[in-house]
């Protein structure tokens, strides 16, 4: 779960530091906002 946040992490840095603000970075975020919170949902169904 770890690493999988952390690559998560780096991707939003990638995208803030790369993509022109709009709506395709707004759905990157969106997206990315999406799958973290999978992540999280997976390692607390698995406790």
């Amino acid at each position: 779960m770890v690493i999988a946040l952390a690559v998560l992490g780096v991707l939003a840095v990638l995208v803030w530091q790369t993509m022109e603000p709009g709506k395709f970075q707004s759905l990157t975020w969106i997206l990315l906002g999406f799958f973290a919170f999978r992540v999280i949902l997976g390692r607390q169904r698995s406790r």
